[in-house]
């Protein structure tokens, strides 16, 4: 299967992450970090744990996104 159809499979939720090359995987968690998504929703979107978005988002050097805390809103 080409690389571009299968990393539409994975965002698509059609097929796990772990089906891709460890650098498009990160190039993945990458642009979904800049897109201002949390860990846990990258891990959801891309079916891999939670652990495991922030293992290669640290690797990528880059801050986690805060989840919205309904306790603290206004």
């Amino acid at each position: 299967m080409a690389l571009r159809r299968l990393v539409a499979l994975v965002l698509a939720g059609r097929e796990p992450a772990e089906a891709l090359p460890t650098d498009q995987r990160a190039q993945l968690v990458d642009g979904l970090v800049r897109g201002g998504l949390t860990d846990t929703e990258i891990a959801e979107r891309l079916h891999m744990t939670t652990y495991t978005a922030a293992r290669i988002r640290e690797r990528l050097q880059l801050h986690p996104n805060a989840t919205h805390d309904w306790r603290t809103a206004g």
